[in-house]
């Protein structure tokens, strides 16, 4: 199923990893494309600032009373666009919405979790930058792309770019402009599973999206619960880890 801007055509949904990546293959041809999965294709496209029960705060004066705190634990200072992003990837409601340029990072999020509903990736076309070198991120107007510095390796690994929205509760689908497409591809949910386990078999997966001990340790965890592998021997599944 894809909904393609203001106009609307439908597919079956994914089932098979052949169809997904028939699904992702229009894309190839045009690098400006975002992608961001969802695990239920009901949520709106809104940052986690506009979201409950975040939304009932200022996420700006959120932001600051966040940064006065967290300089005790940086050890160098940061503009506030840097601070942002650490904010972002720490966990914090903010402003921004997380989208990567490679899609299979997108699907490994719209099935990293169980739900008992479909998935779905989204696939956003939007031209218009922020020059990050002349605007505060909280002067920004609209719905804006934006590249973050590489502050993170989680940021690195997970090709990751943000989408700023002046309003934290404004959607990107009720803001599209007539030069933006928006398109979903829906997962069924049958196939969330299996999904997970053909992303990590082509090093798609919590360790490589996120690599540290908390990544590590849900890595190891997740193979135990699903054993994805079809082994029950832990210790050969992670020594092969890095082999």
């Amino acid at each position: 199923m894809f909904l393609f801007c203001r106009r609307i055509y439908m597919n079956d949904k994914i089932k098979s990893f052949k169809e997904l990546h028939e699904a992702l293959d229009v894309y190839r041809d045009n690098s400006l494309w975002l992608f961001r999965g969802h695990s239920n294709e009901k949520w709106d496209l809104v940052p986690k600032a506009g979201r409950s029960p975040y939304n009932k705060y200022n996420d700006e004066e959120t932001f600051y009373a966040w940064k006065r705190q967290a300089m005790i634990f940086l050890k160098e200072s940061y503009n506030d666009w840097d601070m942002l992003t650490i904010a972002q990837h720490h966990g914090l409601a903010t402003r921004l919405l997380d989208w990567s340029f490679n899609p299979l990072v997108a699907a490994y999020f719209a099935v990293k979790d169980f739900e008992d509903c479909d998935a779905v990736i989204y696939a956003y076309l939007k031209k218009s930058d922020i020059n990050v070198k002349e605007l505060h991120p909280f002067e920004s107007k609209g719905i804006k792309k934006v590249k973050p510095n590489g502050l993170a390796t989680r940021v690195v690994r997970q090709s990751g770019i943000f989408t700023i929205h002046e309003q934290p509760t404004a959607s990107i689908e009720d803001n599209l402009s007539k030069k933006e497409e928006l398109n979903k591809i829906i997962i069924d949910k049958r196939y969330r599973t299996r999904l997970r386990e053909e992303l990590s078999y082509y090093g798609i997966n919590e360790l490589s999206l996120f690599p540290d001990l908390d990544g590590l340790a849900n890595h190891v965890n997740w193979i135990m619960e699903a054993q994805p592998y079809g082994s029950n021997n832990i210790t050969d599944e992670l020594d092969s880890i890095n082999e």
